[in-house]
């Protein structure tokens, strides 16, 4: 089978190579609960495209395939995986668990997959792929941060990088909550952001510095949560200004860098307000896709309450193209790169 591989650590240009003779994985066994899912498209991490840089080869782990995510049908399953998951067809999302792709090179951006059934979601066959490959990791994170801010009806939420793979779903979920959402992102975005659903639109390249803009805007009419998916530590260092003393800033960007990031979650979570910390509180987590989270999302997709935004397709030979897109964070959704050619 065809798989993506990184022999070296770098820029995907140079550190990722398509091989063409990759062993395909066996099929399950009668005892087994594992699955072997044919690929049909992966959606692309942000995080992805700087471990290929940043992490070393380890020893004794073979070649290194990166992802986690994917949508794909099923070719064979053991007797003790999911009974929605035994019939080849069978239309599936599916995620491999974190430590895999970055400790082992167990990712999954190849032609065929082979996963635990308890990491496997059925999908309606109605479902577009490419959209269902990008349901398990914005969606599961989406899910996540207004599940730990406890996003209701009546609330008013701010979602910075509200044109984004997670902020996008995340605007659809607060308003399927019954809350009133101001969406942050470029001018270039607001027709989509707008058409995801938010009550209000801040182009933040005509409104900079933004805690400024939103100090002046909303003092009086301040927000009940801001979930960031961009890493503005500024956007919480300002925010009494205009979040209320019972919020809190969620975040899981890193605009910044990995270094400066952990310092200021480590700043913003410890440091006492009477040495100087800012009086709101702040959360930041890591964010491990669960299967029952997914099915509820496609369930959401199925009843048309929920779509995940795709920002553009790559073929499987072009899947460099894909990450250096990624980079430009400019995205306007999932970057997804298609593995089957028909």
């Amino acid at each position: 089978m065809r798989a993506w591989i990184r022999p070296r650590r770098g820029p995907a240009s140079s550190a990722l190579e398509l091989a063409t003779d990759f062993p395909t994985p066996a099929a399950p066994t009668d005892s087994s609960s594992d699955v072997l899912i044919r690929v049909s498209h992966v959606s692309l991490q942000f995080s992805t495209e700087m471990l290929i840089k940043m992490i070393p080869n380890l020893p004794f782990t073979g070649p290194w395939i990166p992802e986690l995510e994917l949508s794909g049908e099923i070719i064979a399953a053991g007797n003790a995986a999911p009974a929605e998951l035994r019939d080849p067809g069978t239309h599936v999302v599916a995620f491999q668990s974190v430590p895999g792709p970055i400790l082992l090179g167990r990712g999954v951006l190849a032609e065929y997959v082979r996963l635990p059934g308890s990491q496997v979601a059925r999908i309606d066959a109605g479902i577009e792929m490419a959209s269902a490959s990008g349901i398990i990791g914005s969606g599961c994170t989406a899910l996540k941060m207004i599940r730990t801010a406890g996003v209701r009806e009546g609330h008013t939420v701010l979602v910075n990088g509200a044109s984004g793979s997670v902020g996008s779903v995340l605007v659809q979920l607060c308003k399927l909550r019954g809350a009133t959402v101001v969406g942050v992102a470029s001018g270039g975005n607001e027709a989509m952001v707008r058409g995801l659903g938010v009550d209000e639109f801040i182009d933040y390249t005509k409104h900079s510095p933004l805690p400024v803009y939103l100090a002046d805007q909303y003092a009086n009419n301040p927000f009940d949560f801001i979930l960031d998916c961009v890493g503005s530590q500024a956007l919480f260092t300002n925010s009494p200004a205009y979040l209320k003393p019972s919020g809190a800033v969620i975040n899981i960007g890193i605009l910044e860098g990995t270094a400066k990031t952990a310092y200021n979650v480590l700043l913003n979570t410890l440091l006492p307000t009477w040495l100087g910390g800012v009086p709101r509180r702040y959360i930041m987590f890591n964010t491990p896709p669960l299967r029952d989270d997914a099915i509820y999302l496609a369930h959401l997709i199925e009843e048309g309450r929920l779509r995940i935004p795709v920002d553009e397709v790559f073929g499987m030979e072009d899947a460099v193209h894909a990450y250096e897109r990624i980079a430009t964070k400019r995205a306007r959704g999932r970057v997804v790169v298609k593995v089957r050619g028909d």
